[in-house]
C-alpha cells in the first residue's frame, strides 16, 4: 500500500512538473525577435557575341545587394557551323567599372564549363566581365557567360 500511496505522490510531484515546465514556455516572456533580413532573389544575365581572332567583348552590370557572384564561361561555339568548340579556351576577365573604363581584378584563361570559373561574394557596385581572344583562336567564335548575382 505504501508503495502505491508513494508512486501517486511521485506521479502527481511529475506532472506538476511537467505542467509547470509547459506553462512556464508558454506563458513566459517571447522570444527575442529575429534580426530582419532581406532576401534578394538572385539575377541570371547572359552575355552573348561573336569573337574574331584578337578581338576583345565586355558587358557591364550593376550588383545590388552583398551576394556570392558567379561568372560562367557557359558556351564556346564556331561562328560558321555552331559546332561547339570544348576545348577552345578564352580569357574571361572580371573586373570594377568606372565610367567607360574597366578595370580588371580576376583574370583566367579557361574552356567552358557548367561550374562557375568565378564564385566569390562581391559588394554592391558597377562590374564588367571582359571576354577576350589569348592568341589561340583561327576563326570567329560565339561565347556566352552567365553571371548570377543579385
Amino acid at each position: 500500500m505504501q508503495s502505491d500511496s508513494l508512486m501517486k505522490r511521485l506521479t502527481a510531484l511529475f506532472l506538476s512538473v511537467a505542467c509547470y515546465g509547459s506553462a512556464g514556455c508558454l506563458f513566459g516572456d517571447p522570444p527575442a525577435s529575429p534580426t530582419n533580413y532581406t532576401i534578394v532573389s538572385p539575377v541570371t544575365e547572359t552575355f552573348q557575341s561573336a569573337l574574331a581572332v584578337g578581338a576583345t567583348a565586355s558587358f557591364n552590370f550593376v550588383i545590388g545587394s552583398p551576394d556570392p557572384l558567379r561568372i560562367t564561361l557557359a558556351s564556346v561555339t564556331n561562328s560558321a557551323s555552331g559546332a561547339a568548340l570544348s576545348s577552345q579556351t578564352l580569357k574571361l576577365q572580371l573586373g570594377t567599372r568606372a565610367g567607360d573604363t574597366c578595370t580588371p581584378t580576376f583574370t583566367t584563361t579557361t574552356a567552358a564549363a557548367l561550374s562557375p570559373q568565378y564564385l566569390q561574394v562581391a559588394s554592391p557596385g558597377n562590374y564588367c566581365v571582359i571576354v577576350s581572344d589569348p592568341g589561340t583562336l583561327t576563326t570567329t567564335v560565339n561565347f556566352a557567360v552567365r553571371i548570377v548575382h543579385s
